[in-house]
């Protein structure tokens, strides 16, 4: 038995993966803005590009048709948001980088840099989905 509002959150959470980088980052304010290099807007293209990708892939692995394989299909796909979005987290930890903008006002969500706070949540949506997925599996 699958559970509805586990593959609901992970929908939620593949579609805003294929979107929300556009929205976010695909402007004058971050990947095209004037204190942005050529090669800062390289990795940005690449960011948005390859984020919306795994989307993508995280989509159709939730929507195939195919029985065989289903759980391994979910596992993958509620991962692909953690192995995206994760590791910037991480990067607090290295010295000289920052989740703002160069020259903007930090923008902070809860506390929290705003960009973190967005990424962690598709984490936690994949996730939970996940899990509410195992949960109507054993019943």
């Amino acid at each position: 038995m699958r559970s509805r509002w586990g593959r609901r959150l992970l929908v939620a959470s593949a579609a805003a993966m294929t979107l929300v980088p556009w929205l976010a980052d695909w402007n004058r304010r971050h990947t095209f803005g004037p204190g942005y290099g050529p090669h800062a807007r390289w990795h940005g293209t690449a960011e948005v590009i390859g984020a919306s990708g795994s989307g993508v892939v995280m989509l159709w692995l939730l929507t195939r048709g195919v029985r065989e394989d289903r759980r391994l299909a979910t596992w993958v796909a509620a991962t692909l948001p953690l192995l995206r979005y994760g590791p910037f987290n991480l990067t607090l930890a290295v010295p000289g980088t920052s989740p703002y903008e160069e020259g903007g006002p930090p923008i902070r969500l809860l506390g929290l840099p705003a960009s973190l706070l967005t990424q962690d949540a598709l984490i936690a949506l994949a996730l939970g989905g996940y899990v509410l997925e195992r949960r109507a599996g054993r019943r």
